[in-house]
């Protein structure tokens, strides 16, 4: 099954870096401002796009401060077969700043829908980086990246 992964590193604290990624007031200013998030383990979160046209569900599966959080993907109208993937974000210190290694695994098949959540989350992960070192972010639908890479396409 293929994966996706990316490496980041971030100009923070390994805890801001974690505490972008747990709450729903951070999620809104890097990745999309229509989100909801239960910030337990076994809560849900309901990320939402294009007026909620695309709309994605996932249940929190780790959080442990602050070197990992893990969700698993239960439903979505995105492209690329989202439902029944998992989505990990790894913290880690090195030389003062923090190294995200992010995955999102287990897409049924490499076709343009994988491509595009490939380019998607390159794009947001840039845009949690921006809103952690300046506090400002480039979340849906302050930009509409969806509309960037239909054009590319």
């Amino acid at each position: 099954m293929p994966n996706i992964m990316h490496l980041l590193k971030i100009a923070a604290p390994p805890e801001r870096v974690y505490q972008a990624l747990t709450t729903a007031e951070d999620i809104r200013n890097w990745w999309t401002r229509d989100a909801d998030l239960d910030d337990r383990v076994g809560g849900v979160g309901e990320f939402r796009f294009y007026d909620r046209r695309v709309v994605t569900n996932a249940t929190i599966e780790e959080l442990r401060p602050p070197a990992r959080v893990a969700w698993r993907i239960t439903a979505s109208t995105a492209p690329g077969g989202w439902p029944g993937t998992t989505i990990t974000f790894d913290l880690r210190v090195e030389d003062g700043a923090t190294v995200l290694v992010f995955a999102h695994r287990g897409f049924p098949e490499e076709n343009e829908g994988y491509a595009r959540v490939t380019t998607g989350w390159a794009y947001f992960l840039m845009s949690l980086q921006q809103y952690v070192e300046t506090g400002h972010g480039a979340p849906a639908p302050d930009v509409d990246f969806f509309r960037m890479i239909r054009r590319a396409a």
